[in-house]
């Protein structure tokens, strides 16, 4: 913050030159931007006491972002670890959750909750980045709106739903390791019908021995207004995908460029196929408020191998995933006029079913029948004209049936099994519930000169996933949060504007992957320690020039182990971002972004006395765009510098990322 107050002060004289005096405030600005991730329903920014940012889809279109997880890792104490190089299987953690920043962090598409109920998380791969219309970032807990699993923060990207006139467009990219990107969309309102279609194909080799991803994505979003007062939705997606898992390399082999490009698992490999189905209906009553439903619907298929043997077929060897989840929702929301002041009042409902089944090659089976469900209250309260009161309870349940199978063949005892008298028979079996509440109270201020001071306490709750009861202490609970947030927001002038939110975070009874003091083996359990994460996050945007604008942002992050002082595994203490658009000519765009992250422990170094730091890294994207009438060319390249760095590690094993690397494409809109 101290960094942040000299800029403030300088970019405010260059912004307060007459030439600009005039301008309208530009909408790269957010404090006037209306959200719905903070209320789940439309609200301003500076009604919000969160720390919230917004991402358009015109700061995507600028961005020299290439993916979701790209775009997510310039913003403020967000870091993005990946183990394959590319969006796939990539880790988005807000706020210094670690390693478990996949079941730590809800990531939700079209209010959809995107995290699978197993450690592999979101799968961003499966959200192309050209059918973003916006990107909600709410730091902090979602507990009270969201339920499980929204401790560190809750992303919530809104896809493209055909607003506006028909209109389509066609990208065409290529780019270094042999990558090729297809997309085509087209969309628009036809009467009373908002339709969007979307297909794409993307193949590249990857920057590492066996690192390729091979993917084509395609969706259907459709609104139709009954009438004026009735509307119904339906979206269809399919996400196919085949993915290399090249695995770590040494810290030997991260000093030769050969070495760290090579793989030691050059046939591991992993397969997806995700089909998504979303109905909707929303009412408005009038006075009597708005009513809404949806419901949905997700199976996911993904069977992979890691540690392949030539010694048996790729076939006896491949582990399987199978999903299916079933979600719905209920919204009401009612606005009430007291005291001569609107007051916002909402109530809703959740519940989700999953039937999660994995097989491995030792003919075992874990199976996993989950069911959640809550209900929660909120209201938003105008106290004057300039305070706000937030308030918020969430009452929720969640059982798990919990079993292992073996397949069995009742004659002979090892395989190969005779498929006629072999079945599946339960050997273990057990059963959890688990209740919890939430609570969410918050003020904002609203002051002269484009001033909003905001504060918030909230409570936040997590479940052990399958993956983690699979292989857990028998005394495995959930974890429980408390957190507090105090900021300030403020416009100092029409072309410059910045905030500053400081943070506390206690978390009991963490759930990580770590040693069992018992026996010496490594299971999902506890932590014995309470968490705590302090810390602060600035952010500043501001038009130097009429035709330059730049943005900014740094976060501090102490995240540590409460009574012993030792840091939390894979947390950065600082992180920082930079980033520029230079138009010297109307058609004509150059986009710079930098992005640096501190170092962090070990992911397998508790007690932070084993293994070396993983060392800090800078990574400089840049990228020039041309546009003429409805065509664009653009080119860019990534990691500017050449940087030779690692986002995660253990025990001094590393996951190299990509070096340089170069794309170059068109878009035609029509």
């Amino acid at each position: 913050m101290v960094m942040l107050v000299p800029v403030l002060a300088a970019t405010s004289v260059v912004t307060d030159r007459t030439a600009f005096a005039a301008q309208e405030t530009p909408e790269r600005f957010e404090l006037q931007e209306i959200v719905v991730t903070a209320t789940r329903e439309q609200d301003p920014i500076e009604r919000i006491p969160r720390n919230v940012t917004v991402i358009t889809a015109y700061d995507i279109e600028q961005a020299p972002s290439n993916n979701v997880a790209d775009l997510l890792a310039r913003e403020a104490n967000i870091t993005v670890r990946s183990i394959t190089g590319h969006d796939k299987r990539a880790v988005v953690d807000i706020r210094g959750m670690g390693d478990t920043a996949v079941s730590n962090v809800l990531v939700l598409v079209d209010g959809v909750r995107w995290n699978a109920p197993d450690l592999s998380g979101p799968d961003f791969s499966s959200i192309p980045l050209e059918q973003i219309e916006r990107i909600e970032i709410l730091r902090g807990p979602g507990s009270v709106l969201y339920g499980d699993g929204a401790v560190g923060g809750v992303i919530q990207i809104i896809t493209k739903k055909g607003e506006g006139g028909a209109a389509g467009l066609v990208h065409g990219s290529v780019g270094s390791y042999g990558t090729r990107n297809l997309k085509a969309s087209y969309g628009g309102t036809f009467d009373k019908l908002k339709l969007h279609l979307n297909s794409g194909y993307y193949t590249s080799h990857g920057y590492r021995d066996n690192g390729y991803l091979r993917k084509a994505d395609g969706a259907v979003r459709a609104e139709y207004a009954i009438a004026k007062f009735l509307s119904f939705s339906l979206s269809v997606s399919r996400h196919q995908d085949r993915y290399g898992l090249p695995g770590p390399v040494s810290k030997q082999a991260m000093d030769s460029e050969r070495d760290r490009k090579a793989s030691d698992s050059p046939y591991d490999f992993g397969e997806t196929r995700d089909d998504r189905y979303t109905s909707g209906a929303r009412a408005e009553l009038g006075r009597f408020g708005s009513l809404e439903a949806r419901v949905s619907y997700r199976h996911r298929h993904n069977p992979f191998l890691i540690g392949y043997t030539p010694l048996l077929t790729k076939d006896d060897q491949m582990d399987q995933i199978d999903e299916n989840t079933t979600t719905a929702d209920l919204d009401y929301r009612l606005e009430v006029r007291r005291g001569g002041r609107t007051h916002k009042l909402h109530w809703g409902s959740n519940w989700a079913w999953t039937d999660y089944i994995r097989e491995d090659r030792a003919f075992e089976r874990k199976a996993g029948d989950l069911t959640r469900a809550g209900y929660f209250f909120s209201g938003q309260w105008s106290l004057t004209s300039d305070l706000t009161l937030t308030t918020g309870y969430r009452r929720d349940r969640s059982r798990v049936t919990f079993r292992r199978d073996r397949y069995t063949n009742f004659f002979s005892p090892i395989p190969p099994f005779n498929l006629l008298y072999s079945a599946w028979v339960t050997r273990e079996k057990t059963r959890h519930t688990w209740d919890h509440s939430a609570l969410d109270l918050g003020l904002t201020w609203k002051g002269g000169k484009g001033t909003t001071l905001f504060g918030n306490f909230s409570t936040s709750f997590r479940n052990p996933n399958v993956d983690e009861l699979a292989q857990a202490d028998e005394d495995l609970k959930p974890q429980k949060g408390r957190h507090a947030d105090a900021g300030i927001r403020r416009r100092f002038s029409d072309l410059l504007e910045g905030s500053v939110t400081f943070f506390h975070m206690r978390v009991e009874d963490e759930i990580y992957y770590g040693r069992n003091p018992a026996d010496g083996t490594s299971v999902n359990r506890n932590y014995d320690e309470t968490t705590l994460r302090r810390g602060v996050e600035t952010e500043i945007k501001c038009y130097p020039a009429e035709t330059l604008y730049v943005w900014a942002n740094y976060s501090y992050t102490r995240a540590r182990f409460e009574h012993r002082n030792t840091r939390v595994p894979l947390v950065p203490r600082h992180k920082g971002s930079l980033g520029l658009e230079w138009r010297p000519m109307e058609p004509l765009l150059l986009s710079l972004t930098g992005t640096w992250v501190g170092s962090r422990v070990d992911g397998n170094d508790e007690f932070n006395n084993l293994y070396r730091e993983l060392d800090d890294y800078s990574v400089v994207d840049a990228k020039v765009s041309f546009n003429v009438r409805s065509w664009k060319l653009f080119a860019g390249v990534n990691n500017l510098l050449d940087e030779v760095y690692s986002t995660t590690g253990y025990s001094e094993t590393y996951y190299p990322m990509p070096g340089r690397n170069y794309y170059a494409g068109v878009e035609w809109k029509f």
